[in-house]
């Protein structure tokens, strides 16, 4: 009976691991039912024998069972072991190969925000202007100073343009106002994108000094630029 028991259990996956001892005492039994049934002490030889080939046949379950259980583990340990000690060790020389592969970008130049005249300078919003040496002259109002302006939008959005984003600063260090009335005047207005525009802007000069005198862009009321050309 323990050997029939034993047979059914290990035809179950993974209960039939457990059925060892069953099948084992069930062949070792049955072995010596059918001893005991050849000397004539027993009457149940069909059972023992019965008994017997079903432990024998439970057994032979029982160790497929375990091989393939052994074999599976066994791949399992060999897969980690190729994922985790098979990649190439981190050191000096690995490390030099990755930062070889890295390419080595160097940091914009400073945007230049001031120069001489004749010089371009941009704004951050991609607005190209250039400045002539101031020259002398004389309108209604007096001497004046006049350079000429020229805007160019490299940025991809609209520019406003104005003449009074500009403004002169004499060697004193006094900031001298706009002078209109020249038909040369730089007007006002919105400059699209790769637009062009120059014009003149005049500043009051009746105060001569000598020096250095600075034409300044601010770029209109709410702006933060301050490029400056001296000469």
């Amino acid at each position: 009976m323990l050997g029939i028991l034993g047979a059914l259990f290990s035809l179950i996956p993974i209960i039939g691991v457990i059925a060892w001892p069953m099948v084992v005492i069930g062949l070792v039994l049955g072995v010596l039912g059918i001893v005991r049934a050849n000397a004539g002490k027993a009457d149940n030889r069909g059972v023992a024998i019965s008994g017997t080939v079903l432990s024998a046949f439970g057994l032979a379950f029982c160790l497929l069972y375990t091989v393939a259980f052994a074999s599976a583990v066994s791949d399992s340990s060999s897969s980690t072991a190729s994922a985790t000690g098979g990649s190439a060790p981190s050191g000096p020389a690995t490390a030099g190969v990755e930062n070889a592969d890295r390419t080595y970008s160097a940091p914009a130049p400073a945007r230049p925000t001031s120069g001489a005249p004749g010089d371009t300078l941009t704004t951050r919003d991609g607005l190209e202007l250039t400045t002539t040496p101031l020259r002398d002259r004389s309108d209604f109002m007096g001497p004046v100073r006049c350079t000429d302006v020229t805007y160019r939008n490299t940025g991809s959005g609209t520019a406003s343009f104005n003449i009074w984003d500009w403004q002169l600063q004499d060697p004193d260090g006094v900031i001298r106002r706009i002078s209109i009335g020249s038909d040369n005047d730089l007007s006002s207005g919105q400059l699209a994108p790769g637009g062009t525009v120059s014009g003149q802007v005049c500043f009051d000069a009746k105060a001569d000094a000598t020096g250095t005198w600075t034409v300044i862009y601010e770029g209109g009321l709410f702006s933060s630029e301050d490029l400056t050309w001296a000469g």
